[in-house]
C-alpha cells in the first residue's frame, strides 16, 4: 500500500511535474542572485555546500511537494511563487497552517529528525525553488552546524507562527485576520499582487467562501485593495497594516529575527 501511495506521489511531485531549470547552475550563483532568503543568509562555504547539492527546479501550480503521512523524498527552499502547508480535521476541509514563499523552507520534519511529513504542502502559484534530496540535507546538517542553525531558527520562527495563529483565530475577527494573511501572503511572496483565489483564502482562514468575499468587498470599498478575478492587490499596505491585528507583526517579527546574529559556529567541512 505504501508502494503505491509513493507512486502516486512520484507522479505529482517535482521529479515529473517540475523539471529541472536550465541556465545557471544553482552552486555557480551569489547571495544577490538567490531567490530564497534563507539560503542567502549562509556564509559563502555553508551556501556552496547547500548548492551542490541541489537542482533548480520549476513549480506548477496544484503540485504536491509533500504528502501528509507519507516519506518525504525532498526538501525545498523556495525562490519565487507560493504553496500552502495544510491539516486536515477528521472529515472537514483542510486549513491552512502556513502560507509559504521565498522566505521558506519546506522539510521542517528533517531538521526535526523525522522523515514523514504530519501535513500536505500544495503549489498555489507558480515559480522556482531550490530541491535538495532527503539523505543529502540530513547528511549536511549533520556535518555543517551554520546549515543546521540556520534550518533550527526557521523552525522556531514556523513554531511562534502557528502558536499566534491559534490566538489570532480564536481572538479576532475575520476582517483583522484577512488583513493580517493577506500581509503575511504579501511578505511570503514579495510582491503586493497576492495571486490566490476567495476559495484559497477562505481555507486559509478555515470560514465560508461567502465571508472571503463579503470582507474583501469592504476592504475594496475602503480603498485597502484591488480584487480581480483570481488576484488580489494590495493598495494601501500601511492602511492594511492598521485594520489588522498585531498578530501579523508578531509573525513577521519571528521571521526577521531567525536571520539576525551570526549563524556560523565552526567551520564545516567540505
Amino acid at each position: 500500500m505504501l508502494e503505491l501511495d509513493l507512486a502516486k506521489i512520484d507522479a505529482r511531485n517535482s521529479g515529473t511535474a517540475s523539471p529541472i531549470v536550465s541556465g545557471i547552475a544553482p552552486q555557480a550563483r551569489d547571495a544577490s542572485s538567490l531567490g530564497n532568503d534563507l539560503i542567502a543568509h549562509l556564509s559563502p562555504r555553508s551556501r556552496r555546500l547547500l548548492l551542490d547539492r541541489c537542482d533548480s527546479i520549476r513549480l506548477t501550480a496544484r503540485q504536491v511537494l509533500q504528502e501528509r503521512g507519507l516519506p518525504l523524498q525532498f526538501a525545498y527552499f523556495i525562490e519565487s511563487g507560493a504553496a500552502s502547508l495544510t491539516t486536515r480535521a477528521g472529515d472537514c476541509p483542510p486549513v491552512e497552517i502556513h502560507t509559504l514563499g521565498k522566505k521558506d523552507f519546506v522539510g521542517v520534519p528533517l531538521v526535526l529528525g523525522m522523515r514523514v511529513s504530519p501535513h500536505r504542502c500544495t503549489v498555489h502559484v507558480p515559480g522556482k525553488a531550490l530541491r535538495i534530496q532527503t539523505d543529502a540535507l540530513i547528511a549536511l546538517i549533520k556535518t555543517d552546524t551554520e546549515v543546521e542553525k540556520l534550518l533550527l531558527r526557521y523552525v522556531q520562527a514556523t513554531l511562534i507562527h502557528s502558536a499566534q495563529l491559534v490566538a489570532c483565530n480564536s481572538r479576532h475577527n475575520l476582517s483583522q485576520r484577512l488583513a493580517r494573511w493577506l500581509l503575511v501572503a504579501r511578505d511570503r511572496i514579495g510582491e503586493n499582487e497576492v495571486a490566490l483565489t476567495h476559495k484559497c483564502m477562505a481555507q486559509a482562514l478555515g470560514v465560508r467562501r461567502a465571508g472571503i468575499t463579503t470582507a474583501v468587498g469592504d476592504m475594496e470599498a475602503n480603498g485597502l485593495i484591488r480584487r480581480s478575478r483570481g488576484r488580489t492587490v494590495i493598495v494601501d499596505e500601511a492602511r492594511l497594516e492598521q485594520a489588522s491585528c498585531d498578530c501579523f507583526r508578531v509573525i513577521r517579527s519571528a521571521h526577521e529575527n531567525s536571520l539576525l546574529g551570526p549563524i556560523a559556529l565552526r567551520v564545516a567541512h567540505p
